[in-house]
């Protein structure tokens, strides 16, 4: 990672449906991002879209794409997406894994990012627990993006909330987006006479030591209330990682004006015991917000985690090892014809 970042050098990329109603909401939100985009093969997608410049890559087929045909597709818009990234120090490039065109796009992005000297730092939303015909792509998708970038971070959508049997799909999509908006704004929060930021230094230097990072949140009530959305929080990385591999974590108590000094200590002593790894690297922040009610709301970036159950999602990885990869060159396919005019190389 470079030196101390302003604010006016860091970019948000919302990529795909996902990607783009989550640095939309983020937009609105008051945070150290400068820039806004949003880049898609849909424009219906960017109905959804705040301020920012928009880029649509149009598809010259009728059938479904796949993500290394979107690759194909994007090859001549190559020079426009690194106009979105001009003169970015900082990339936040945010994609939902598993569909075509954030599985594809995003390690484009993010590999343009970092070849223009910028800290390309990517957040990978995961897709559900039931949406086990997006997991091949998704997982794919999750390691291209490791490999071309600074830093990666995974929101695992099962893991950020709890919404009852009634809710509908589109419910649970609105509910999902939200929370990963409140996780992310928390961490990337502005200085301010309400709140004592982490600072986006520490931020980069969390999901820069090595491996995989984990961004979740929860909230409580409850008398313990600290205690409890912290444990509620981790939880979940439980199930997709190995809690000891944490080496480095930043922790974001939220809520009106009555969080305690002793609520935060609370939080940061507990979560080196709840990862099991008492040497964990803990930086911490508090953002006051008024009308949060007896609500605390606790978000945790952890990092250092080098294999995942996301790996399990590449049958391919589970015969030749974490070093194979199906796709391994960034491929792309051209549909036909069109290789004649365009180029992989």
């Amino acid at each position: 990672m470079s030196g101390p970042i302003s604010s006016a050098e860091v970019v948000a990329v919302g990529i795909g449906s996902a990607g783009i109603r989550i640095v939309s909401a983020l937009s609105r939100e008051t945070t150290l991002v400068d820039r806004f985009a949003y880049v898609t093969c849909d424009r219906a997608d960017l109905e959804s879209a705040g301020e920012g410049e928009r880029l649509v890559i149009e598809s010259p087929i009728a059938q479904k794409p796949s993500p290394s045909m979107v690759r194909g597709f994007a090859l001549p818009h190559h020079e426009e997406m690194k106009g979105l990234l001009q003169d970015a120090k900082v990339v936040f490039v945010v994609a939902g894994l598993g569909r075509a065109t954030g599985s594809g796009l995003a390690p484009v992005v993010a590999g343009l990012a970092r070849e223009a000297g910028a800290d390309a730092v990517s957040i990978a939303v995961m897709p559900f627990d039931f949406e086990e015909r997006l997991r091949f792509y998704s997982g794919l998708a999750l390691k291209k993006l490791r490999a071309v970038s600074n830093g990666v971070v995974v929101i695992d959508n099962g893991a950020l909330f709890n919404v009852g049997s009634e809710a509908t799909l589109k419910e649970l999509y609105e509910v999902a987006n939200k929370e990963a908006v409140k996780a992310l704004g928390s961490l990337l929060a502005r200085q301010s006479q309400d709140s004592i930021p982490v600072g986006l230094n520490k931020v980069l230097g969390t999901v820069a030591a090595g491996g995989y990072s984990f961004l979740t949140s929860a909230s409580s009530g409850s008398i313990d209330k600290a205690e409890d959305a912290l444990s509620r929080a981790i939880i979940g990385i439980g199930k997709k990682a190995q809690m000891n591999d944490a080496s480095h974590a930043v922790v974001v108590l939220t809520g009106d004006a009555s969080i305690s000094a002793s609520e935060t200590a609370t939080a940061v002593r507990r979560l080196g015991s709840m990862f099991g790894s008492p040497s964990l690297d803990v930086e911490y922040a508090v953002s006051y917000r008024s009308g949060a009610g007896s609500q605390l709301q606790v978000s945790v970036l952890a990092s250092g985690f080098t294999r995942t159950k996301y790996d399990s999602y590449d049958p391919i990885d589970a015969i030749l090892g974490p070093r194979g990869n199906i796709d391994d060159s960034l491929d792309c396919t051209l549909v036909e014809g069109l290789e004649r005019v365009l180029s992989c190389e």
